[in-house]
């Protein structure tokens, strides 16, 4: 990958897509993590600091303050306004007496998350830049209509380990490049631990897979075929939903 080639057809994109649509600037969730500090690093170079606006969404109970000073001091690096605002007592207040499950749950946080961006973005007439990246689109390791609903996607072409070597290009704070990739949906999750593989490993079955090479593969083979299965089994994430159709046309 040459760094300086991608952050010129990703700050491109980002300013092309703004204006096109005339929008005002864009809105990103900042988590403290690797891919929404690159998102936001890159949208500034775009369209400067006063275009980007940054929502810092914690749920206190699950988010470790590190994170949310992290993403905290980056936007005051980055120059941006930013707001922090608690989600954890509206996921308590909407959940009430409805029955418990720790992944719905974690999902409802993803959403509302989304929906406050979206709220932001339609108040100040701005895109929601999304931040997730290609090996999380391609394993399908995102929420529906949560992470995984924005209006442009600028690191969607870019491997999770891309995000990371482009980080450093862009002198991310090391305490962000070194933290484990998580969603924080609940306490203690990081997405390796789910899925039971580095993203250096994950990424190198997922490049095999792209180039067709999947059965060349030099890893043990279940760690392919798991990754294969997770990739098929999430593809309905990718797909709008299905349609009944009446009329012939």
């Amino acid at each position: 990958m040459e760094p300086q080639k991608v952050i010129k057809t990703v700050t491109h994109f980002i300013s092309r897509e703004t204006h096109k649509r005339n929008y005002k600037g864009v809105v990103v969730g900042l988590s403290g993590g690797l891919d929404s500090s690159v998102a936001a690093t890159l949208a500034v170079q775009a369209l400067g600091p006063k275009c980007v606006f940054a929502l810092i969404l914690p749920d206190s109970n699950i988010t470790p303050k590190s994170d949310i000073y992290d993403a905290q001091r980056l936007a005051r690096c980055l120059r941006v306004r930013h707001r922090t605002i608690e989600i954890g007592t509206i996921k308590k207040s909407f959940i009430g007496k409805s029955p418990r499950n720790k992944v719905a749950q974690g999902n409802l946080a993803s959403r509302l998350r989304m929906s406050t961006l979206y709220y932001y973005a339609a108040v100040m007439h701005r895109l929601v830049l999304g931040t997730t990246d290609k090996s999380e689109l391609r394993l399908g390791y995102y929420t529906k209509y949560g992470d995984g609903a924005a209006d442009i996607f600028p690191l969607a072409d870019l491997y999770k380990t891309d995000v990371r070597e482009l980080a450093r290009y862009l002198k991310i704070p090391s305490v962000i490049l070194k933290k484990k990739s998580s969603p924080r949906l609940w306490r203690s999750q990081t997405a390796e631990g789910e899925i039971g593989l580095s993203y250096e490993e994950i990424d190198h079955i997922l490049r095999e897979l792209d180039a067709n090479s999947f059965y060349k593969s030099k890893l043990n083979l279940k760690y392919p075929q798991k990754i294969k299965a997770l990739v098929e089994n999430n593809k309905h994430k990718q797909e709008m939903p299905p349609i009944c159709k009446i009329s012939k046309s």
